[in-house]
């Protein structure tokens, strides 16, 4: 081994270079960076680990000031494992070194991922407010095939959540401060650690490539060098727009932010977008109107909100009338956090932090939620951190606490049915509205009160006394649910903190905003395609009206429950309350989402429908034998290999994407119901035969739909075969209802409601 001093901006690898040794930083820093995304390593950090079972280096690694760098010879594993039996205490170091990379590179895909997605909801609106344009000044719009070419963005993350949750938990236990050493004595396993990251990191970095490609593909529809883009069809219908129009300057700050936006991506054909713009500057000074070219909309502060807001955490910790010495702990820890130049580092004394914020944030929201659940008075800045997890005026950015200020005044007069903040939903089991929910051990509350007998925690009077009392339900609640549903909600859980920070917004919190009317929009949406969804099987018994026993069908719909803060991932937490199939599913978002909605919702229905037939089916929700949506999937994806209707090509692709679902057959069902609602839906086929005949026998789509594609050869065997069940469905009730009637009874509503399910 050696030790060198390097100047600052000088390469210790780049991408291609054989990768024959690693590097440890003793002293300074350096920059990592592939296509896509970069990260900084400091003193104790080993560049290169995470590459190690590769020939070549697929990263670029710079020096960021000077630095003391040791090199050592190794380039594989043999040697690696030679060089920890000869010095044991470095295996941690390494090892720890691989798990703070992995975190890294999660973060800058996590960045790539929002980015896309943002990317191509922009680009969709800008075509359409084009259209509309068009449409009122009555000129024929262009076409941009390309767009419809373009799937919106719904790349998952190459881990599973449980793998994203192992790597932050080890790169917690290997921290400097953590108890390791008995590791550092079985040098096999810091080895076989660093083995197995090596897969996982090529995975998230082969999915940041693939989110590359995608951008790159997005970007084209605003610039290329052919001309149809949507820059040239905006220029092209201002130039042509009579001054006096209404859209003329809404197209003229249109073409503006466009460019704006542009600018801020790095993949950007940097002299094309400086062609382009001088053309706006151009037709900017060929059509002057007496205004000034059009400058960024200024947010104008209520000023009454930011009066209130002076001095939120001091208001907050008031409120909870907490001991001194933990009012004094959670205010330096919330200003340490102020104060930190990059939140998202993944240091070990960021991370403490991180976690020292999150165990006092949900202990201080145990004791605000209950004083306020009696309290008809609660302090502005306590709702906003009962909604939002909002603690400071400075930590949320003074705009962003306006605007939060605003909707909690808003949010404490509204009330809906299925949609709940958290704040409403604890309220609800607080009034015994509703149940709590299940834990990350799939235990209701009353399984966990047994658990807790049998392990001695509780008396069995103790247990009969909690059974009903609400206060303990929501005491549950809060600590079994809202943790991991917070964490798992934010999209980031190796950076996660509870607290509303102004640099976890990538855009205007009011575009984000998870409202009942956009959830219910976005539910609509896929209901108006998959219109069995949330129709659940019950047993109908009407002796009055002679009707004995019969199986109809209502429409249970989900309650969709709104953690604090700002994330990127929905979660279908269960499919039921308890064993009762009546009752309603639970999902959870957060209250600012970043991400598309409309996709969420789906890929979340998706979710619920392989769990609810799994719940209904029991322990045979494989077994062939009895035919069902995740039977005859799991049997397909199964015995692909075998199938004779299927190609060699297609058989690779059910390969390919078998392991991007890392094995999991809910993953592939999940991935393929997506393709089915969005795709499928509008005629423009992604299935396989075989899955598309699964989705359409067991979620068929709504009579709309149907006559839409009914011209559609693909879909034709699968309409006549559905035609004639639903018939003979349709017979059988509706020789019900005249029996019902020859009876002289009047019709009940749940027949002309299981009538109108038919025949939808």
């Amino acid at each position: 081994m050696t030790s060198a001093t390097i100047e600052k901006d000088q390469l210790l690898f780049e991408a291609g270079q054989p990768a024959n040794e690693l590097f440890l930083i003793v002293k300074g820093s350096v920059s990592v960076s592939f296509p896509g995304g970069k990260y900084t390593l400091s003193k104790g950090d080993v560049p290169g680990i995470c590459e190690l079972c590769d020939d070549v280096h697929f990263m670029t690694c710079r020096t960021l000031e000077d630095s003391v760098i040791m090199s050592y010879p190794i380039y594989d594993i043999a040697t690696l494992e030679s060089f920890f039996r000869a010095n044991p205490d470095s295996s941690i170091l390494f090892a720890r070194s691989a798990f703070r990379q992995v975190n890294s590179v999660l973060q800058c895909y996590e960045k790539a991922r929002f980015i896309c997605s943002e990317l191509y909801n922009t680009c969709t609106k800008d075509y359409s407010l084009y259209n509309v344009c068009c449409m009122r000044n009555q000129v024929s719009a262009q076409k941009l095939p390309a767009l419809s070419e373009l799937a919106p963005c719904v790349e998952d993350s190459p881990l599973e959540s449980w793998a994203v949750a192992y790597y932050d938990g080890f790169e917690y236990l290997l921290s400097a401060n953590s108890d390791s050493a008995v590791l550092a004595k079985a040098t096999a396993v810091p080895l076989g650690l660093i083995i197995s990251i090596s897969p996982d990191f090529e995975k998230i970095i082969s999915s940041i490539d693939s989110l590359m490609d995608y951008q790159k593909q997005a970007l084209a529809l605003y610039l290329n060098e052919d001309g149809n883009d949507l820059f040239s069809f905006y220029i092209t219908l201002y130039e042509n727009s009579d001054t006096a129009s209404s859209d003329f300057k809404l197209l003229q700050t249109s073409i503006a932010q466009m460019l704006q936006r542009l600018k801020s991506f790095s993949g950007i054909d940097q002299e094309l977008y400086a062609k382009r713009s001088a053309s706006f500057q151009a037709v900017l000074k060929a059509k002057p109107t007496g205004n000034d070219a059009p400058s960024e909309k200024e947010t104008v502060v209520d000023s009454s909100f930011l009066e209130q807001l002076t001095g939120s955490l001091q208001t907050i910790l008031s409120y909870s009338e907490s001991e001194e010495a933990f009012c004094s702990q959670f205010k330096d820890l919330i200003n340490s956090y102020q104060h930190m130049e990059d939140k998202n580092a993944s240091d070990d004394n960021a991370r403490r932090l991180r976690q020292q914020i999150t165990s006092s944030f949900y202990e201080l929201y145990n004791i605000i939620f209950f004083k306020a659940s009696k309290d008809s008075s609660v302090p502005l800045p306590v709702r906003m951190f009962l909604y939002f997890g909002y603690v400071d005026e400075l930590l949320a950015g003074t705009e962003n606490a306006a605007y939060l200020g605003q909707l909690a005044d808003r949010l404490s007069k509204e009330s809906y049915p299925h949609t709940f903040t958290l704040y409403d939903w604890l309220n609800a089991i607080l009034k015994g509205e509703r149940e709590p929910s299940r834990n990350e051990f799939d235990e209701d509350y009353t399984k966990y009160l047994h658990t807790m007998k049998v392990s001695g925690k509780i008396s069995a009077q103790e247990e009969t006394e909690f059974a009903d009392n609400t206060s303990k339900k929501v005491e549950y609640e809060l600590k079994n649910m809202m943790p991991p549903v917070n964490k798992m909600t934010s999209g980031r859980i190796s950076t996660f903190c509870p607290v509303f920070s102004a640099h976890n917004v990538l855009k205007a919190l009011d575009s984000c905003l998870v409202s009942n009317n956009t959830l219910q929009a976005s539910l609509t949406y896929n209901i108006s395609l998959d219109f069995t969804a949330y129709y659940r099987e019950y047993v109908y018994t009407n002796v009055e009206a002679n009707i004995p026993k019969e199986f109809f069908h209502m429409e249970k719909l989900p309650d969709f429950i709104l953690m604090p803060g700002v994330g990127t991932r929905g979660v279908m937490w269960q499919e039921i309350e308890g064993r009762r199939r009546n009752t309603s599913a639970r999902m959870m978002l957060p209250m600012f989402y970043m991400d598309d909605l409309r996709s969420a919702i789906v890929r979340l229905t998706g979710e619920y429908r392989w769990e609810m037939c799994k719940r209904i089916q029991g322990p045979r929700w494989n077994d062939l034998s009895e035919r069902s949506l995740t039977s005859e999937y799991f049997d397909y994806i199964q015995f692909y290999k075998k199938n004779t209707e299927l190609s060699p090509t297609t058989k690779e692709k059910i390969k390919t994407a078998l392991q991007k679902s890392r094995g999991s057959f809910k993953e592939m069902f999940v991935r393929d119901y997506i393709s089915y609602i969005l795709f499928e839906g509008t005629g423009s086929p992604r299935l396989t035969k075989i899955a598309r005949t699964i989705l359409f026998t067991y979620c068929p789509f709504a009579k709309p739909v149907r006559n839409t594609l009914a011209g559609n050869p693909i879909f034709k065997d699968l309409m006549e075969r559905y035609d004639v069940r639903q018939k003979q469905n349709i017979h059988r009730i509706d020789m019900l209802k005249k029996r019902v009637e020859n009876s002289g009874s009047g019709i009940p509503q749940e027949l002309q409601d299981e009538l109108d399910y038919l025949n939808y």
